[in-house]
């Protein structure tokens, strides 16, 4: 039952990415330092672990199969130029980095600028879920 509810969660991911965080309160956070971008629960669970589904996208899931977040590695650097072919991404980061106003390496964006990204983040989503799952989605 549990991996039914997990594949379900990932199909509302790939399908509708935006309704999905914002439905579950997700924020979008990104880390300068180590350049990954996070799209979480504000307060994961206690269980939430990291799980990786592919080489650069990660879940945080919890002991029950339920998905809180993901978590995507060298965002800009690496995800950014092999899944997205949009420099508005590129853009509204460098400038939330530029604007940072204290050292702190972790940046939340804010959920206007979230709405800029999200249709670019949801088309790179969908795509690495449905070639993994070996799903055809033409949404």
């Amino acid at each position: 039952m549990s991996i039914n509810i997990q594949k379900k969660q990932l199909m509302d991911l790939a399908t509708d990415f935006n309704g999905f965080v914002v439905n579950n309160k997700w924020v979008y956070r990104y880390d300068t330092e180590s350049d990954a971008l996070s799209v979480t629960k504000s307060k994961l669970s206690n269980d939430a672990r990291i799980k990786y589904f592919d080489d650069e996208v990660a879940f945080y899931i919890t002991d029950n199969n339920k998905i809180e977040g993901i978590f995507v590695e060298y965002f800009k650097s690496n995800f950014l130029k092999h899944h997205i072919n949009s420099k508005k991404m590129e853009k509204v980061l460098n400038r939330l980095e530029e604007e940072q106003k204290n050292d702190e390496a972790l940046i939340s964006v804010d959920i206007k600028k979230a709405k800029q990204i999200s249709p670019d983040l949801q088309e790179a989503i969908k795509n690495s879920i449905t070639d993994r799952l070996d799903l055809s989605l033409n949404c």
